[in-house]
């Protein structure tokens, strides 16, 4: 066999195999995502100290902002900062943007 043949067919062996490899790595990586973003999105819930009677309530008040939001308590909501992981694999108090915030304080009622 001509040497450049030999040369391309194997190197077209090593691209399926890499190709196979990255196939059955994908699907992990994007399970280790969800489950990521999952765990992020109960950490935001549990420190909103919302009951689990409200959270659906609460929910759909964000889906739909028009709809009035039922009264079950007088408890004030607060979110706590968000951590954000660094590149560095530590992690960050707040989200860089965390200056150029703009919140208004809670009113004392």
């Amino acid at each position: 066999m001509n040497p450049k043949i030999k040369k391309v067919s194997d190197e077209i062996e090593r691209t399926k195999a890499k190709i196979l490899e990255l196939q059955t790595l994908l699907p992990e990586l994007e399970r280790k995502r969800i489950d990521m973003e999952n765990t992020e999105i109960i950490k935001l819930v549990r420190s909103a100290n919302i009951s689990t009677a409200e959270l659906p309530a609460f929910l759909e008040s964000l889906k739909n902002p028009n709809v009035s939001e039922p009264t079950t308590t007088n408890q004030s909501i607060h979110f706590a900062p968000v951590v954000e992981q660094d590149d560095s694999g530590g992690y960050d108090d707040y989200p860089d943007d965390a200056d150029n915030l703009d919140v208004e304080p809670l009113s004392e009622d």
